[in-house]
């Protein structure tokens, strides 16, 4: 579980058949969790869960959530293009840092 009231569906078997890392959901779901986790591969869908763990409509801050964090992604990368990471590690602490503030509590 990522996210109590959120469910990630991801492609049980994306790694295994050579599908894409999903870096915007791998992103989130470790800005979430508060800690890098595994790489995510392949196309994810996200929605809300219900109390009895069903799926259910996610709600609008958690929505917020997903399009901040799919946007810095994006703009994250484009930046790179230009002015590349010192590392592997470096660049996957930048993004975390920025998913980290686009899900943080509103003040």
């Amino acid at each position: 579980m990522y996210h109590r009231r959120v469910l990630l569906h991801i492609h049980g078997n994306g790694r295994a058949m050579g599908l894409a890392q999903n870096i915007a959901a791998w992103a989130l779901a470790s800005a979430w969790r508060g800690m890098a986790l595994h790489p995510v591969h392949g196309p994810v869908v996200v929605t809300g869960r219900a109390q009895d763990g069903a799926v259910a409509a996610l709600d609008d801050g958690l929505a917020r959530h997903v399009h901040a964090v799919a946007q810095t992604v994006r703009e994250t990368l484009a930046e790179w293009r230009t002015r590349p990471p010192a590392s592997n590690k470096v660049a996957l602490n930048e993004l975390l840092a920025y998913a980290a503030r686009d899900v943080a509590p509103s003040s």
